[in-house]
């Protein structure tokens, strides 16, 4: 209570900030084998359906032209599409997940609550590791996109890359926002693997990696339309590769995601303090 009593300037949280980055940045530099992972993951992934496609078709014109037929996207590129899906998935995985793998490495190490008692606002740590993520995924986004690309003869710099990459780093920011729900399971579960893989592929499914949510039952849709990574896949692949803009009108998309934006951020943060104070009433946030 003494601690949190300290007067701290605007500077020192933009300190705080500026060092929780880089924190971030020299311990992601010691382990290059996740940043290569998290490039070359995405290239594994979107080779099961390119390869599998071509294989039950014959031929890669064979394929996109069943990948057409099936869903409806004439004017999708079939390859480009599976990339983009993947690369997309990644980045939104990562944002998704990060978090609460950080609210779990923190409590093993028996440094959350001192963490979370300096004079420092949360929102500063919390804000630090928010631009880490999006400077991680857009890294990852552009070298994995690129490799794909590169892979499976795709020209990588084909539709509005600059727009496609706004599209992304505003995308993320409702992520990173519903991240901290994540945060908060971490606290009363204690199991940030456990929670990672259980919402990992059902999110998959709704953002429309390698699919339309089109061929998804209705129910499955309404909870595509409430997640921001849908909107973030599908209003990539149109920036990339001229598929039709959810509401026909590019504004009109990206109004949907500055609307998440806004809301999505406060919601988890809301719900996040809200189980922090309950664990700290209770067991406390550093039990593990």
């Amino acid at each position: 209570m003494i601690l949190r009593s300290a007067k701290v300037s605007l500077t020192d949280h933009l300190g705080v900030l500026v060092g929780t980055f880089i924190v971030r940045v020299k311990v992601i530099s010691r382990y290059k084998g996740s940043l290569l992972m998290d490039i070359l993951m995405p290239l594994f992934l979107a080779a099961m359906p390119i390869l599998l496609g071509q294989a039950m078709a014959g031929s890669t014109a064979a394929a996109s032209a069943n990948f057409q037929h099936s869903t409806g996207l004439t004017e999708a590129n079939y390859i480009a599409y599976m990339i983009i899906g993947a690369n997309v998935f990644s980045s939104i995985m990562t944002s998704f997940w990060l978090f609460g793998l950080f609210i779990r490495r923190e409590q093993t190490l028996g440094t959350l609550e001192s963490l979370f008692m300096s004079p420092a606002h949360k929102l500063s740590i919390l804000a630090g590791l928010t631009l880490y993520v999006e400077a991680r995924s857009l890294f990852t986004f552009v070298l994995g996109y690129s490799l794909g690309c590169i892979v499976f003869g795709v020209n990588p710099l084909q539709g509005q890359v600059l727009l496609a990459l706004f599209i992304l780093l505003l995308g993320l920011i409702p992520i990173n926002g519903l991240s901290f729900l994540l945060g908060a399971l971490v606290l009363k579960v204690k199991q940030a693997n456990t929670i990672f893989n259980t919402f990992q592929w059902p999110l998959a499914i709704i953002s429309g990696i390698f699919f339309p949510i089109t061929v998804l039952p209705v129910f499955l849709q309404i909870f595509a339309f409430m997640f921001p990574g849908f909107y973030v896949t599908h209003d990539i692949q149109a920036a990339l590769t001229g598929l039709k803009w959810l509401f026909g009108n590019m504004f009109l998309d990206l109004g949907v995601l500055f609307a998440f934006t806004l809301i999505c951020p406060l919601i988890g943060y809301w719900i996040f303090a809200k189980t922090e104070a309950r664990s700290k009433r209770a067991e406390g946030i550093g039990q593990f």
